[in-house]
């Protein structure tokens, strides 16, 4: 079956070059975790294969965020109390620009780092204030959203006309 991307989520994801992620919402328990592993292969995986590197990061140090990061592939870093620096030393660290970061955030204290991001998305629990300010809303949380926006990155950068299969 053929589908259609938008044309404007093709366009500010097909330069992307660095997804991050709030990671506070990984969770083991209930579906979250099955869906972000098992759907489309290995959503990291195809995500590198488009040259996109996954960066996680969580105010708290949880075995849980960790585990769930580490089966699904994902660069994590914990203990992050200063997002702005830390968002300054990531961009630097992946040579990478504002323009080329996809962003996956759900708390108010990410507004900073989603008003300097090319592509801006909202976990499902994300309060009104920061969906409202964000480009897209996932249909999930946590690992469920990561999934998401990365297969849409890598629908943007593998059929960049916005046509798939």
């Amino acid at each position: 079956m053929f589908q259609k991307l938008r044309s404007d989520l093709t366009l500010k994801l097909s330069n992307v070059k660095l997804l991050l992620v709030n990671a506070e919402g990984f969770s083991l328990n209930g579906s979250d975790h099955k869906s972000a592993t098992l759907s489309n292969g290995n959503t990291i995986e195809e995500l590198r294969d488009s040259e996109v590197e996954c960066v996680a990061y969580s105010k708290s140090s949880s075995e849980e965020i960790s585990t769930v990061a580490e089966s699904l592939g994902v660069v994590l870093h914990q203990g992050v109390t200063q997002k702005m620096t830390f968002y300054n030393k990531i961009k630097e660290e992946y040579s990478v620009n504002d323009s080329e970061i996809a962003f996956i955030c759900r708390d108010d204290s990410d507004l900073p780092i989603m008003e300097r991001v090319s592509f801006s998305a909202v976990t499902q629990d994300a309060p009104l204030d920061v969906k409202k300010e964000s480009y897209y809303a996932a249909y999930g949380n946590g690992q469920s959203a990561l999934t998401e926006i990365a297969c849409l990155i890598t629908k943007a950068k593998n059929y960049p006309s916005g046509w798939s299969e």
